[in-house]
C-alpha cells in the first residue's frame, strides 16, 4: 500500500504524503530487511540536494537486495552527479547483467567518460566483465575521427571481420572520407585488417577472396530481389534477374593519375547491357570507364585515365541494369587485373 501511494505521488510530481512516511517507517520497524523503506528515503533525500545521505541510504537498501535495479540505478545516478563516474560506471555494468536491455543506455556515459584522461585503462576492466558493451561504445565513439586512438586502445584482440566489427569500422572509415582524408582512411583501413603496411596494389583482392577486411576498400557486395555476388576462392558469383537496377560489387580505389588498362574475365550467361563495371571519381563527373560484360571481347583489357585533379579516389562498382525484357544473367568473374600503363 505504501509503494502504491508512493508511486501514485511521483505520477503527480509531488512527494509522498505524511501518510505514506509514517507506513515506511512501520514497514522499516516490521521487515529491518527490506529495501523499500531505504530506497523511498534516498530518492526524496536525492531530491533534495543531499547527495551524501542518499548514498549512504541507497548502500543500505542495495545490501539489503543486491538483486534491487532500483538501488543499482539510483546509486548510479548519485555517483555520477558525485562525480564518481568509474563506481557509477560499475554499478551500470551489474544493472546491464541483470537487465541486459538496459546497457545500451550506458553507451552515452560511457563514451563521454572514455574522452577523459587516462579513462581507457579503467574502461578496459568495466568491458572485459561486460563484453556486450564493447560494439556500442566504439560504434558511438567512431563518429568522430578524433577518436582513432583511443578507439585502437579500446578494441583489444578480437576476432577480426565479425559483423559488429565492420559496423564501427565502416561508420570511422565513412567519417574519414567523407572529409577527404582519403590516405588516412586507408592507413586506419589496413591497420584494422592486419594488414602491412608496405603491401602495394592498385586493387584489393582481386581474387574476390573471402578476407576479414572492411569496405570500403575490400569488396562491399550487394544482395537484394534484383540480384546478388558473393565471394568465391579466386572469383565472384554473380546472380542477376535483369529485372530493376541494383549495385552488386564494389569497392574504393586510391589510383594515382595516370593510364590504365582494366580486365575482367568472366565465364557463364550474360545478358548485353546488364553487368556494367564502371570507375567514377568520387568528387563527381562522368564514368572514367564502363565496361559492359556482355559485349567485351575475350582477354581484351579496358583503358581509361585517372586525370590530375579532383581525382585522388576513385569508385570501382558493378552494376546490374533492369531490362525492359528481363534476362538472367548467371556468370562468375575474375580474377581481376588491373594495371599501369604507358603511352
Amino acid at each position: 500500500m505504501a509503494m502504491t501511494e508512493v508511486g501514485e505521488a511521483a505520477a503527480r510530481g509531488n512527494a509522498p504524503s505524511a501518510l505514506t512516511l509514517d507506513r515506511l517507517r512501520q514497514l522499516a520497524t516490521a521487515a529491518p530487511l527490506d529495501p523499500e523503506p531505504f530506497l523511498v528515503q534516498a530518492a526524496i533525500t536525492e531530491r533534495g540536494g543531499d547527495l551524501d545521505k542518499a548514498e549512504r541510504l541507497l548502500t543500505e537498501a542495495r545490501r539489503r537486495d543486491p538483486r534491487s535495479i532500483a538501488a543499482r540505478y539510483l546509486l548510479a545516478d548519485v555517483w555520477l552527479r558525485k562525480g564518481r563516474v568509474v563506481d557509477a560506471l560499475g554499478e551500470m555494468a551489474i544493472l546491464g547483467r541483470l537487465v541486459p536491455s538496459s546497457s545500451l543506455q550506458m553507451v552515452p556515459a560511457l563514451a563521454q567518460y572514455a574522452q577523459s584522461p587516462g579513462a581507457a585503462a579503467k574502461l578496459h576492466t568495466i568491458l572485459d566483465s561486460n563484453p556486450q558493451l564493447r560494439e556500442p561504445l566504439l560504434n558511438a565513439l567512431a563518429a568522430d575521427p578524433n577518436n582513432i586512438d583511443l578507439i585502437l586502445q579500446l578494441r583489444g584482440n578480437v576476432q577480426r571481420g565479425t559483423r559488429d566489427e565492420q559496423t564501427w569500422q565502416s561508420k570511422l572509415l565513412g567519417e574519414l572520407i567523407s572529409q577527404g582524408e582519403f590516405l588516412r582512411a586507408h592507413d586506419l583501413w589496413r591497420q584494422l585488417s592486419g594488414l602491412p603496411s608496405e603491401t602495394e596494389s592498385l586493387i584489393f583482392n582481386p581474387g574476390f577472396n573471402d578476407i576479414p577486411a572492411p569496405p570500403p576498400f575490400d569488396w562491399e557486395f550487394g544482395s537484394s530481389s534484383a540480384g546478388f555476388a558473393e565471394p568465391g576462392n579466386g572469383s565472384m558469383q554473380v546472380d542477376f534477374y535483369g529485372r530493376d537496377n541494383a549495385a552488386l560489387a564494389g569497392q574504393l580505389l586510391l589510383l594515382p593519375p595516370g593510364n590504365y588498362a582494366f580486365l575482367s574475365p568472366a565465364s557463364g550467361t550474360v545478358a548485353p547491357n546488364a553487368l556494367i563495371w564502371t570507375l567514377t571519381c568520387l568528387s563527381g563527373g562522368p564514368p572514367l570507364m564502363q565496361l559492359d560484360l556482355g559485349a567485351q571481347g575475350p582477354g581484351r583489357p579496358t583503358s581509361f585515365t585517372v586525370p590530375a585533379s579532383q581525382c585522388s579516389a576513385q569508385r570501382l562498382l558493378l552494376i546490374g541494369r533492369g531490362q525492359d525484357m528481363p534476362q538472367e544473367s548467371n556468370v562468375r568473374i575474375g580474377p581481376l587485373r588491373l594495371e599501369r600503363v604507358t603511352q
